[in-house]
């Protein structure tokens, strides 16, 4: 009877503190995000708009409405130049809504300035097939790239490289890209 309640008091004692260990989960995380910042890439948590909710996701059961979102890791390159002609654009990836690029469609909460538009989705579909599977969104602002990855269970640390990688060099096309518009502005004779 004493070993039991000796067991029982040592339970209680070291229970929190087994509680509080990382699960194989968080470890794999960790591990992901860690990768990342040795890539150069800065990861926060945000929320995305989820294209295609179910009616109980729009409304509550009282009749509240609702803003269905996706909660996702955000992997963001910042670029050393800002592009100066290019559009600011979020695609997301699925079919409800705005086509951008097969597979992909304008996010329905920013729309994209028109101008060069073009340009810049004709040099982003040459990396869509690139990211992971799970990536479902990809934004593109004056001084940074960012991935939306939803970090599935089989992603492995190979993947932050790949993705840091494709995040690297649609930056310079896009630089590229940019300054091409930029003689374009200037004229030849500049």
């Amino acid at each position: 009877m004493t070993w039991i309640i000796i067991g029982f008091v040592l339970l209680v004692a070291f229970g929190p503190v087994f509680w509080l260990l990382p699960s194989k989960r968080d470890r794999r995380l960790s591990a992901l995000r860690q990768k990342a910042l040795t890539q150069g890439l800065v990861v926060e948590l945000r929320r995305l708009p989820k294209l295609n909710p179910e009616p109980g996701e729009r409304v509550s059961a009282g009749g509240k409405i609702r803003k269905p979102v996706i909660e996702c890791a955000a992997y963001l390159w910042n670029m050393t130049d800002k592009l100066r002609f290019l559009p600011e654009v979020r695609i997301l990836r699925g079919t409800h809504g705005t086509p951008a690029l097969p597979g992909w469609v304008f996010d329905p909460e920013r729309k994209p300035r028109r101008d060069h538009l073009e340009e810049l989705l004709k040099t982003l579909a040459n990396y869509t097939e690139t990211f992971p599977g799970d990536v479902i969104g990809i934004e593109i602002s004056e001084r940074q790239l960012t991935c939306y990855w939803r970090e599935s269970p089989g992603s492995g640390v190979e993947l932050v490289t790949t993705m840091a990688t494709n995040l690297q060099r649609l930056g310079e096309d896009l630089h590229g890209v940019d300054e091409g518009l930029e003689s374009d502005y200037l004229g030849p004779d500049s």
